[in-house]
């Protein structure tokens, strides 16, 4: 699907845009100039398609997901870039930029002659079609076209982990000694297997995913302020649009199989309140969401409390099949 211009994108958007006044109320209170005027959001419209024309056109045909500490990391960003099309979310990210921008138009040996150097118009910029968000004024809508930008190109998605949730990681796969040994009698009736290879299967990567996530279960919900983090989002929205995930080590990618639906913004939208996205009661069912598109199980992971919740609740499948 060709990336949308923008008088289809804004058509799309103004169809779902009261959803997004009524369900993300704060920003039409706190961030000046409110949305809940026309003008106004005509000009967040605008600031979405050019971050969703960003994305689309990202040549490394990927994008990276996490927390806001990936914004700070000065690796990320030098090899990665950030999406910048609405100017820089924060201060020290913006520090950053300016930082691995030198680090890139700088001669990295200079015993080389002068007409063998990479020219400086040539160096790709940090900022402007990089892979990490950062954008200011952000908003929901912002978000959204980040993930509908991406699938719209068929870019690859990946969930990338903080410095302490690496260490997680760590301590998840040295308690799954027990599901490992059960895997290599698994493998050992084919045949015998090399020392080491089944803890670098799918199989095995997939329970360390699954362990992880129980353990980690504040990367999709701020339990301080009782509402869904931001990845929760993006991950619905990948689940929407088709996405499935691919477990790797110590990383968790998205691919859109041939043949998915197009993503559009009101099947995004529409599919988020359907969950009742924007009410703190509905924990339960958007874990349970997640769950099953992660692990295809109703309850791999989720809180304890919302346990009586999630087995007691009709089963509702893909939460766009029936718009409210």
């Amino acid at each position: 699907m060709p990336l949308m211009n923008f008088q289809t994108f804004n058509r799309e958007v103004q169809a779902v845009k009261n959803i997004y006044r009524q369900d993300n109320a704060w920003v039409g209170r706190f961030i000046p100039p409110s949305w809940d005027r026309d003008l106004a959001m005509t000009m967040y419209i605008r600031a979405a398609y050019r971050l969703y024309r960003a994305t689309g056109q990202n040549q490394l045909r990927l994008v990276l997901l996490g927390g806001t500490e990936i914004r700070k990391a000065r690796n990320l960003i030098m090899n990665f870039g950030l999406t910048a099309a609405n100017g820089i979310q924060e201060r020290e990210t913006a520090r950053l930029a300016d930082a691995a921008q030198a680090a890139r138009e700088e001669v990295n040996d200079a015993d080389l002659p002068v007409n063998t150097r990479l020219p400086t118009r040539d160096v790709v910029p940090v900022c402007g079609l990089g892979s990490i968000l950062s954008e200011d004024r952000w908003t929901p809508l912002l978000n959204d076209a980040l993930i509908v930008g991406g699938a719209t190109a068929n870019h690859e998605f990946v969930i990338t982990l903080e410095p302490y949730e690496r260490g997680l990681w760590r301590e998840c796969e040295a308690t799954l000694g027990n599901e490992l040994r059960e895997l290599e009698q698994q493998y050992a009736r084919f045949g015998n297997v090399p020392a080491g290879f089944v803890r670098n299967t799918p199989e095995f990567k997939k329970l360390c995913w699954k362990k992880f996530i129980s353990w980690n279960l504040r990367m999709f919900w701020d339990t301080r302020q009782n509402i869904p983090r931001v990845l929760a989002r993006e991950l619905i929205g990948l689940s929407i649009f088709g996405y499935k995930p691919v477990f790797g080590d110590r990383q968790l990618a998205f691919r859109r199989p041939l043949g998915a639906r197009d993503p559009v913004f009101p099947d995004y939208v529409r599919g988020l309140r359907n969950l009742r996205f924007h009410v703190p009661g509905a924990r339960a069912r958007i874990m349970e969401n997640l769950s099953e598109f992660l692990f295809d199980e109703r309850d791999a992971f989720g809180f304890r409390a919302d346990q009586p919740q999630i087995h007691g609740m009709p089963h509702v499948g893909n939460p766009i099949q029936a718009y409210v």
